[in-house]
């Protein structure tokens, strides 16, 4: 989508989006950091919280930096891992949730009628249901945030000659990551309630996970810390996942002469070590849980992250109309098609621009707004300055963007030499 931004689109909007891509995946580093410590309890800031993240920090950066043959096997495992513990959760909650557990509240759905499956948000009635719909809306877009740029990738890695489609590889996993979301949040909604203060840490902000809380009302020895543990490894398993993620992105930028030649540096495993380390500074944002509550700080680094997620995807409808458009120009006919198009792109178009916006005001309690419309809008700023700062330095450097060409590129490490072969090349299969 960033190369598809440089021909089709702007060179300005292709710049800030590699970016954008680099620092979110980056970012949901210190999220998932965050979320580890989140579960195991520790909300009050003390010296444990650092000692806990700097032990998930080591694990992380120290599988990124083995071999990529190494890594991609150990992905295999977690990534069952993740599986078995979330079709584990279902069916422990299945099963209390069907069995019932004596001298409490978990029995069918007892929970959607007491205190209701669905709860008032800020102000009463009908109107503060709609707005605790919004609100779960918007918190649910961090979990696919990013989603379309990796089933793209993983289309991309498959073997070309069995292959399905990108358009099969799409429908196929976004309905299974719909699916194993819906079924969780039904899961949770049958063995906890949802005014339950630990799932909040008493307002301040994220709390336990539901299905911990429902253990803990179960009275089921041992699970609480095997679950505990489970979800800790899975935090700290996608965390190096999305830490992989970033310093490759990062080390294709500097490939394509988007980012400083350095990220291109690889040791005698073939690691990018430059990219892997650089990526990893943003676990620096996981340490704010020494100073202010963990429950803040995932707040925080969520609202940063949605707010990201919404403008990626409406970079990606814009690049999509000026691709279509250039298509249509050329009389080629696509190979994927899909009959909601393009209706169904101004309709992401219109929905992402306003998201942003509503994601601050929405979602911030009114006694932190401050701090939530900060985190909000600070992913609007970071993009809008990436992209003014490429136009500046395009401008300065005498640069005319404003034809489409196949061969933009962002002339801030570019070597003169790598950019006379390039354009000697263009006009060569030109002519």
């Amino acid at each position: 989508m960033v190369n598809h931004g440089y021909q089709y689109s702007s060179s300005h909007l292709a710049f800030s989006m590699s970016y954008l891509r680099w620092y979110s995946l980056a970012m949901l580093v210190p999220f998932e950091i965050t979320n580890g410590i989140v579960n195991l309890g520790l909300f009050v800031p003390n010296s444990n919280v650092a000692i806990r993240v700097t032990i998930m920090t080591v694990f992380i950066l120290g599988f990124n930096m083995l071999p990529e043959r190494i890594f991609k096997r150990s992905e295999a495992l977690f990534t069952g891992l993740k599986l078995i513990t979330t079709v584990g959760l279902l069916i422990m909650s299945i099963v209390l949730g069907v069995r019932g557990v004596p001298d409490t509240d978990i029995q069918g759905f007892h929970y959607w009628r007491d205190p209701g499956f669905m709860n008032q948000y800020q102000v009463s009635g009908n109107t503060g249901r709609f707005l605790g719909l919004v609100q779960c809306l918007l918190y649910s877009t961090v979990s696919f945030t990013l989603v379309p740029e990796l089933i793209v990738q993983r289309a991309e890695e498959n073997d070309a000659t069995v292959r399905p489609s990108i358009l099969r590889v799409t429908q196929i996993d976004s309905i299974q990551l719909s699916v194993l979301y819906v079924l969780s949040v039904i899961a949770a909604g049958l063995v906890c309630p949802s005014n339950h203060p630990m799932l909040t840490n008493k307002g301040v902000g994220a709390g336990s996970s539901p299905f911990f809380v429902a253990i803990l009302i179960s009275r089921i020895q041992i699970l609480p810390i095997v679950v505990t543990m489970l979800i800790l490894l899975s935090s700290v398993a996608s965390g190096r996942s999305f830490l992989f993620l970033a310093s490759r992105l990062l080390y294709s930028l500097a490939e394509e002469d988007h980012a400083p030649p350095v990220f291109k540096h690889r040791n005698r495993f073939g690691v990018p070590y430059v990219a892997v380390i650089a990526s990893a500074w943003f676990v620096a944002f996981a340490y704010l849980s020494v100073a202010t509550s963990s429950s803040a700080v995932f707040n925080w680094l969520m609202h940063f992250l949605t707010t990201s997620g919404y403008i990626s995807w409406l970079g990606s409808c814009i690049i999509y109309l000026h691709f279509r458009r250039t298509v249509e120009e050329q009389g080629f006919t696509r190979a994927h098609q899909t009959r909601i198009h393009p209706y169904g792109v101004y309709f992401g178009i219109l929905t992402c621009s306003v998201l942003p916006f509503v994601n601050g005001l929405i979602t911030a309690p009114s006694d932190t707004v401050p701090s939530n419309l900060l985190s909000a809008y600070l992913g609007i700023i970071s993009f809008v300055l990436l992209y003014i700062g490429h136009r500046i330095n395009s401008i300065m450097h005498g640069q005319d963007h404003s034809e489409t060409s196949p061969v933009r590129r962002m002339l801030f490490w570019r070597q003169p030499e790598r950019t006379e072969e390039i354009e000697l090349g263009e006009r060569r299969r030109e002519n």
